[in-house]
């Protein structure tokens, strides 16, 4: 072969060689890029045409004892900014095309669109806002979905169950205890973006707004939204009527616990709560304690007859006045002299000194540990936040301290906690803890807890709370309690104006607590029922503001519930007994 062609032959082999090694270092290449570097790669390509959005999901409801909705979730978009994500971002002519929409000025928008990180701009916004935004194609300018917490009862048990804060977290009342469930898992959307920026859908889904969000569990009270209702109308007339600053309605089942109404006023609209003052928002009435004067009394003689010192017929010799440790003692109603009472009439008239001595058939010690084993001086167990003790005074006790707290002063108590101790009286003796949740169920109906009856057991003899129930049944029908009467049903109660301990602590001041705690129907309680009055200007006694709201409560609840009439009865308001009606 001539010299010539053998070289062209070698050069040719030679090309073929370079092609076939750059072929096969090309191979190499893409072998190693799509199958070794795979996921890096395709992770690097998803995180430039993608970002993350941090959403909560949507908070469970709150609903009553019958599923109906007291706080539930609606749809809502939230604007935000994320400048880094986009080639183009003006932030001047971002801001003054974004003002007007946000309704927000155009120099403070332009400071909040400074540096290039994730902020949001507007949370829970509605469709209108959404709608605008989209429209205007802004790059580095995103809406999300989220939810936005409803109240649609307004006020209705506003300050049971509370409110939540702008990033779905529960600040108050159930909302804060429950914020676990009710807020559900925490999620991440990813959201696909164009080379502006700009939102185009959400990562496997056909739509820009389609985020799928997770939902809460629901809680269900013991509440009844109708009974609510009924409670918070009732409470406020007589509040217009007696002038009082505050005002409760309790009403619970004596029996289970279940706390069936609790209205506190005055309240506020948890849709609006930053308008609001503390005072308006916290449940007061498991907070602030307050003397409970005369409704105390029922206590001090379940004690002497449940220890058997006393029998309700004995008779007591009660002077106008007595002296205790240099202390008077005096009964509210002027001139009646000295008087022999039965232990019933003790408590029909509401007797300062009668109840002293009864008290005084036990010693300190033993009247102490009675009080104590019915709930006062510790929490009830609601699991209500905020909860207060009371206060019991600690041993020993001086002879007027125990003098005094037999007739309510002395003592320190909550609403709440003299309702519950004072349902031992419909329950047959035995103390159950007030219950305002009944459950908690999933986003798929499943029951995830339940709250079952929590007896703490008995506190006095069946026997003996029922006398002090039949004691309680002649307060109404012709003691201090007359105007708490219910046509056809048979009720009992005890009324009690107290005076109120200064805010500081020194003595006492001319305003008083007005209360009436009271039982329906007779002979078995249905419903045990407080209502308390702070500070009557234009009424003073419970006599005639907390008892007849009583009335007008149980009344209503009774029919609502329909319970069978009881015994007849004449309405007090017929005038049956106008000539035995006192005042306290």
């Amino acid at each position: 072969m001539p010299a010539r062609a053998l070289l062209l032959k070698q050069r040719g082999l030679l090309v073929l060689r370079g092609f076939s090694l750059v072929a096969f270092l090309l191979f190499v290449r893409l072998f190693y890029l799509q199958v070794i570097q795979s996921s890096e790669l395709s992770g690097l390509a998803r995180a430039q045409r993608t970002k993350f959005v941090d959403l909560s999901a949507v908070r469970g409801e709150i609903v009553d004892r019958n599923g109906k909705a007291l706080a539930a979730s609606v749809e809502a978009f939230s604007v935000y900014a994320s400048p880094r994500d986009a080639k183009k971002f003006n932030r001047k002519a971002t801001a003054e095309r974004l003002a007007p929409v946000l309704n927000v000025p155009r120099a403070e928008l332009e400071r909040k669109l400074e540096g290039r990180n994730f902020r949001w701009l507007l949370r829970l916004a509605d469709d209108r806002v959404y709608q605008r935004i989209r429209a205007l194609k802004l790059p580095g300018i995103g809406v999300v979905r989220e939810s936005r917490r409803l109240y649609p009862k307004g006020r209705l048990a506003a300050t049971l169950i509370g409110f939540v804060g702008i990033d779905n977290q529960g600040l108050a009342g159930i909302e804060h205890a429950f914020d676990n469930v009710l807020r559900g898992p925490h999620q991440k959307v990813r959201v696909e973006v164009d080379a502006y920026g700009r939102e185009i859908l959400r990562e496997g889904s056909n739509t820009a707004l389609d985020s799928y969000l997770s939902r809460g569990s629901q809680v269900v009270l013991t509440i009844d939204e109708n009974l609510q209702h009924v409670a918070e109308r009732e409470l406020g007339k007589t509040l217009s009527e007696s002038g009082a600053s505050r005002g409760a309605v309790i009403i619970m089942d004596p029996r289970r616990g279940d706390l069936l109404a609790f209205a506190t006023l005055p309240t506020y609209d948890p849709n609006r709560f930053s308008q609001y003052s503390w005072n308006d928002i916290k449940n007061w009435a498991v907070t602030d304690v307050y003397e409970p004067g005369s409704t105390f009394k029922s206590f001090s003689i379940a004690a002497a007859l449940n220890a058997r010192r006393l029998n309700p017929n004995q008779s007591i010799l009660c002077p106008e006045q007595v002296k205790i440790d240099g202390r008077a003692i005096a009964e509210h109603d002027k001139g009646v002299g000295t008087r022999s009472l039965t232990v019933s009439e003790i408590l029909e008239t509401s007797s300062n000194v009668g109840t002293v001595n009864i008290a005084f058939q036990l010693p300190a010690s033993q009247f102490r540990q009675f009080l104590q084993k019915a709930g006062f001086g510790q929490k009830t167990g609601s699991g209500i936040s905020g909860e207060s003790n009371g206060i019991l005074p600690p041993l020993p006790w001086r002879r007027l301290t125990h003098a005094t707290v037999s007739f309510g002063q002395g003592i320190s108590v909550t609403p709440l906690q003299i309702l519950s101790a004072a349902a031992t009286f419909g329950n047959g003796g035995v103390r159950v803890a007030p219950r305002l949740i009944d459950r908690v169920v999933s986003n798929k109906g499943e029951v995830l807890q339940t709250f079952p009856v929590k007896e703490y057991g008995p506190v006095m003899t069946p026997n003996t709370a029922a006398t002090v129930l039949s004691m309680m049944e002649q307060v109404v029908l012709k003691g201090t309690g007359v105007e708490a009467g219910v046509s056809g049903y048979r009720v009992a109660g005890k009324t009690g104006t107290a005076q109120r301990v200064r805010d500081d602590g020194t003595g006492y001041s001319n305003d008083v607590i007005a209360s009436f705690i009271g039982y329906a129907p007779l002979p078995n309680p249905q419903f045990v029922i407080l209502t308390l009055l702070d500070s009557p200007r234009k009424i003073h006694w419970a006599s005639q503001t907390a008892a007849p709201l009583f009335s007008r409560v149980a009344e209503e609840a009774l029919r609502q519930f329909g319970t069978e009439p009881t015994e007849a009865m004449s309405s007090p308001l017929s005038g049956k007994y106008p000539s035995r009606r006192r005042v306290e």
